[in-house]
């Protein structure tokens, strides 16, 4: 509640009970991360710049300046289709600097943007760990969240607190007035707009300067075109109409300086946004001027980038004709030519990108997984090997590794590197845990086979049943269970 008065019966208990007495920014742990974050964000890891951005801001939550790189860096990672993040990661931030809860609850929504749930614990966290600047400053995108879906009374109320919380008073207000209108007797809401109100004008006091301008670091802005442009320009949510306007806008600042690299990365995320083939054309020209201009190779990755999408369409698009029209044999030669062309583009980018950024243990990654593909088995495995250096990749690429031991016909090495990936793998990837049980099956079954072991045996045997007891329908799990029988069987005599 705002002003020291007892919060009605349906009101979320704070959070700012739970707030540390005293807690200060400390700029010289923070920095690292933040210039770790910057150089992931220009190679385009952008889940992983995310994650080094939030454990920056777990030291020091004062960085609103960095609001818009980390911003922008959350919607390239959901454009691309990118996962929310793992459990793990969030109580790792958690626990490392003094604002490791706001940090923690901020890398998880900038990892799930369309989360209404997690955008207003964001805000909760936000104001109970003194980062109020941050809750003021993303407070208008989560307004509109909750425009865009039927919201409770609840909720509208839970948001109005959250905002007045936040001196974002015009908000606020409307979020009260949305709950008013749900439910137009309660006499404790109308009491609190009133207060509502008159907190407002206490803080105000008559300054020039807007309680409801984003993040608290704008000049109000009466202009209404330009609020509008504002207001276009930081929606996530809009496809190719929103993006419409201030693609215009971003199109003429890059061509009035075709060197700032600022206005080129806008351009190109505005035009990947749109998304049709004509801005993808556009976006790949610009992309490869800039890094004529400039030399920055992430621009050149962007145009890669493009290419590689390009590729997987036309592969797509093959796959489709020729599910069609199975008998023919031109379509599966064009569909196989179309696979052929993409891997070896993948290859070619990936290669390049390794020897670019040779300590980027997700690039080797990549690369590693295209080589596998192509058959390069001994290749492949040095990449993973280097991937299993970075904690985030490891259980992958120990399961990958893994596989390519299998394809060699290492069944022993095999199967230590699949329960590695199992020891290191979430335990909320259900289905990626599935894959590497049924993959240490199989690792199981030849290693039974080649060295004559029972106990190998019995283990397939035992796994393949736990699979089989988690989902009966997965793969050939049930010729696989008679095969392990079969196998036993011969082993016994």
């Amino acid at each position: 509640m705002f002003f020291g008065k007892k919060k009605p019966k349906d009101s979320a208990e704070s959070t700012t009970n739970d707030a540390p007495a005293s807690i200060s920014p400390n700029p010289a742990k923070a920095d690292p991360w933040f210039r770790h974050a910057e150089n992931a964000k220009d190679s385009l890891q952008h889940a992983y710049a995310l994650k080094l951005f939030a454990s920056g801001l777990s030291f020091d939550n004062t960085r609103v300046d960095l609001a818009d790189p980390i911003w922008s860096c959350a919607a390239a990672h959901r454009d691309q289709g990118g996962k929310s993040a793992p459990s793990a990661e969030k109580k790792e931030i958690d626990s490392m600097g003094p604002y490791g809860k706001f940090a923690s609850a901020y890398y998880a929504w900038l990892r799930d943007l369309g989360s209404i749930k997690v955008a207003v614990e964001f805000m909760r966290q936000a104001l109970a760990f003194d980062s109020k600047q941050w809750a003021n400053h993303h407070a208008t995108t989560i307004f509109k969240m909750h425009l865009s879906t039927k919201t409770s009374k609840k909720g509208w109320v839970e948001l109005m607190r959250l905002c007045g919380e936040a001196n974002h008073w015009d908000l606020a207000q409307q979020a009260g007035a949305k709950a008013r209108e749900l439910d137009p007797t309660d006499g404790d809401l109308d009491t609190e707009l009133k207060d509502l109100a008159a907190a407002r004008a206490m803080t105000e006091g008559g300054y020039t300067e807007a309680a409801g301008s984003e993040g608290g670091f704008r000049k109000m802005i009466k202009d209404a075109d330009k609020q509008k442009e504002l207001q276009e320009e930081e929606t996530l949510a809009g496809g190719a109409e929103t993006a419409a306007a201030p693609l215009e806008r971003a199109r003429q600042a890059y061509e009035a300086n075709p060197s700032d690299t600022n206005a080129v990365a806008k351009l190109l995320q505005l035009l990947r946004r749109v998304g049709d083939q004509e801005a993808l054309t556009e976006a790949k020209r610009v992309a490869l001027a800039a890094f004529n201009t400039t030399s920055e190779y992430r621009f050149r990755m962007f145009a890669g980038d493009l290419e590689i999408k390009a590729a997987e369409q036309r592969v797509e698009d093959r796959r489709k004709a020729s599910a069609e029209d199975p008998d023919n044999d031109q379509l599966i030669l064009q569909l196989e030519e179309a696979e052929r062309s993409l891997q070896e583009l993948k290859l070619s980018e990936y290669s390049e990108r390794v020897e670019k950024y040779p300590t980027d243990r997700k690039r080797k990654y990549d690369l590693g997984t295209i080589l596998f593909r192509l058959g390069r088995t001994e290749e492949a495995m040095a990449q993973f090997q280097a991937a299993k250096d970075e904690p985030r990749l490891h259980a992958d690429a120990a399961h990958n590794l893994g596989l390519c031991f299998h394809a060699e016909g290492w069944f022993i090495e095999a199967v230590a590197e699949f329960d590695e990936a199992l020891a290191r793998v979430e335990a909320s990837e259900r289905e990626k845990i599935l894959d590497m049980k049924y993959d240490l099956m199989l690792g199981l079954i030849e290693g039974a086979k080649s060295e004559n072991d029972a106990e190998m045996a019995q283990r397939a045997k035992s796994i393949c049943s736990e699979i089989a007891r988690t989902n009966i329908a997965y793969r050939d799990i049930r010729d696989r269970r008679r095969e392990v029988d079969e196998v036993i069987g011969k082993i016994n005599g």
